[in-house]
């Protein structure tokens, strides 16, 4: 699964906007105010919170249809850019996520985790990876992390996994309990374009 540079992963999260007037009467938009828009926007809208955003530090002239970039670096690891967009020349701005790195899409792991449980085992599950209110997660290579797996009739399973790469490639495991054979690590394959 890779969930850095897939464009449908990045539909998954949805678009991020917000539109504030920026400027008063000047013809330069306030980076402050809006780098804090994007930081609140992101603890809001991902549960991010403690997320560092840098914009440009020139202020750009107030011009409809004008984009510039911005970064932000959540505390845990990871980077976001941010495509901030001009709506008009009164500083009306949107931004949008474009691009993920160094961390993964919760919600994208728990839907290949189920799919994978269902074609190995045929179980219908429900899968739960936490996050803390968070949508993302920092990807270090080799880590590992739990999820939780509940079967239709309750039943509860720890499912164990681990960051393969910082690209968001994971591999999972279902952890058995004492006595049983464990079973096969699975790899989950990238998810097809949407």
């Amino acid at each position: 699964m890779n969930v850095t540079k897939s464009a449908s992963t990045l539909s998954c999260l949805g678009v991020l906007g917000l539109s504030l007037l920026l400027t008063g009467c000047g013809t330069k938009l306030d980076m402050g105010v809006i780098n804090k828009s994007i930081s609140d926007g992101l603890a809001s809208q991902l549960g991010l919170t403690d997320t560092a955003v840098t914009c440009p530090q020139e202020a750009p002239p107030a011009k409809a249809g004008d984009t510039f970039e911005c970064e932000a670096k959540p505390k845990d690891g990871g980077r976001l850019v941010l495509k901030v967009t001009q709506k008009d020349d009164k500083g009306n701005i949107s931004w949008e996520l474009v691009k993920i790195e160094g961390m993964i899409n919760l919600k994208t792991a728990e839907e290949a985790i189920t799919k994978g449980l269902k074609e190995q085992t045929g179980a219908d599950a429900t899968v739960s990876c936490g996050g803390g209110g968070s949508s993302l997660r920092a990807a270090k290579e080799g880590e590992t992390f739990d999820c939780e797996a509940k079967t239709a009739d309750g039943t509860a399973h720890k499912v164990v996994v681990t960051m393969k790469d910082t690209e968001g490639n994971i591999s999972w495991a279902l952890e058995q309990p004492a006595g049983e054979a464990p079973a096969e690590a699975a790899e989950t394959p990238e998810p097809e374009a949407q």
